[in-house]
């Protein structure tokens, strides 16, 4: 049994990490909280990204896409995180399976996968899930998209953009409802609703790892280079401990994620929320622990705006509420423990 990426998914992952920190590279997270640039990328930079084929990654052939399995779609997740690409690609793969799952017809996904049809997904105001109307809802990773989508598949035009922890993502409120017959979808199943948050939890999972694993790399590169008492802080047991550490929570993560990535597309609907549950309960409390641990690491420096930790960290914080963190997870898991040994 093979646990790990092949040669193909390898080369896919030096691809789009090569893309998104190029893409990155381009954004200021400026000098303070009023001097951030835009997470929506130039409409040069989003042509890039439907180039590549990002948004058409998890589409089925017929619909103008890729068919990429969940495996793949989170080797490009994890590159979006470790780079802290402030471009909504996650929002669009997020609520493009929403519309493929709820029968979304082929020329409206064609357009997604194209980079013509910008959309986001529409979360209720806690980011637990996808939200029942739009009242009270946010729209969730939505820089550049025109329209949201609740979880009957209504779609909702969107307004402008509202402060956020994570200067990488927009949040944006939902307007009035699009009365658009070609918008109407069918109702979900519990398969449906199952299978696509399993999906959804995975990216979650693949976005705190590359978050949390960037800035532990760039934690370790600063303890070679940063001295104290005329030595390296990493050659400082306490140092290296808090490193070590955060390298088990790290690898662990990434088991995690393979598993639920694995069990999207391999398991039954609800064995693969189940261990998408698991996933996301481990990895959120892993992915804002070491990142904050990076700030310890980084020292003084750490605390500065200049500094990207707090990009990371603030990152790692939305990935964390959003869909639920571990105290959410935890308890669901507890119940349906609990409730098949009754």
């Amino acid at each position: 049994m093979q646990i790990g990426l092949d040669a193909d998914q390898r080369a896919f992952a030096r691809s789009c990490g090569a893309l998104a920190a190029d893409l990155a590279a381009g954004w200021d997270r400026g000098r303070g909280p009023r001097d951030v640039a835009s997470p929506e990328p130039s409409e040069k930079d989003w042509a890039r990204i439907a180039e590549a084929g990002w948004p058409a990654l998890r589409l089925r052939e017929e619909n103008g896409g890729l068919g990429a399995s969940t495996v793949d779609v989170a080797v490009l997740v994890e590159q979006l995180g470790r780079h802290a690409l402030a471009a909504p690609v996650l929002g669009t793969l997020v609520a493009a399976e929403q519309l493929q799952a709820l029968g979304a017809p082929a020329d409206t996904l064609e357009e997604v996968a194209a980079g013509e049809l910008r959309i986001a997904p529409l979360l209720d105001g806690r980011l637990l899930g996808f939200a029942p109307a739009a009242g009270g809802a946010l729209a969730w990773d939505a820089a550049g998209a025109t329209l949201a989508f609740a979880a009957d598949g209504s779609a909702h035009a969107l307004g402008d953009a509202l402060p956020a922890a994570d200067v990488t993502r927009a949040m944006r409120r939902p307007g009035a409802r699009v009365d658009d017959a070609s918008l109407e979808l069918r109702a979900p199943t519990d398969d449906d609703r199952d299978r696509l948050h399993a999906f959804v939890l995975t990216l979650l999972v693949a976005d705190l790892l590359g978050t949390m694993s960037a800035g532990l790399d760039a934690a370790v590169e600063h303890a070679r280079s940063r001295t104290q008492f005329g030595k390296p802080i990493g050659s400082f047991q306490a140092v290296q401990q808090i490193a070590a550490e955060d390298l088990v929570s790290v690898e662990a993560t990434r088991s995690a994620l393979y598993s639920s990535a694995w069990a999207v597309d391999a398991l039954p609907a609800a064995e693969a929320l189940r261990a998408a549950r698991v996933a996301k309960a481990f990895a959120s409390r892993a992915g804002v622990a070491v990142c904050e641990d990076v700030v310890q690491l980084f020292g003084g420096i750490g605390m500065t705006w200049e500094s990207p930790v707090h990009v990371w960290l603030r990152r790692a914080h939305t990935d964390r509420l959003s869909f639920g963190d571990e105290h959410h997870h935890q308890a669901v898991l507890a119940d349906l423990d609990l409730s098949a040994g009754a």
